[in-house]
């Protein structure tokens, strides 16, 4: 009985995790950004990657939030352990550093760097461990 609780309520936690086949046009920007935090906030992933896209592709002149969704979809990726994805990311963001520095936040920026760093130690040590294991 215990054991088909547990696995009742994991059920419908998972069923809540549903991700928008449709997001209306209808909603503001910050309407966007609060679901992708509160779908994050969930880890709610493919829900918050289609909110934050929906950001992306609805307000491509608002540079700043286009920074940030970028910054927030990549992030999402690292979270996930999809240290590939979250490199192209964070790469893809600094990218827009290049030409446009002076219309989007430094933040991202900044934390984009650190992460990618990070990236490159957890592949340095997980190829050490590698060739010790190997060894």
């Amino acid at each position: 009985m215990k054991r088909s609780l547990i696995v009742l309520a994991v059920v419908a936690l998972l069923g809540c995790q549903t991700v928008p086949t449709e997001i209306p046009d209808v909603l503001s920007q910050a309407e966007l950004i609060q679901r992708a935090q509160e779908s994050a906030d969930q880890e709610n992933w493919d829900a918050a990657l289609a909110y934050y896209q929906a950001i992306i592709d609805r307000f491509p002149e608002d540079r700043s939030a286009t920074a940030t969704a970028r910054y927030e979809m990549a992030f999402i990726e690292y979270k996930r352990g999809d240290l590939d994805a979250a490199q192209a990311g964070f790469e893809e963001l600094l990218g827009m550093y290049d030409f446009e520095a002076e219309t989007v936040p430094a933040w991202p920026r900044v934390l984009a760097i650190r992460l990618l760093a990070e990236i490159e130690e957890e592949r340095a040590a997980g190829s050490d461990g590698a060739a010790t294991a190997g060894e």
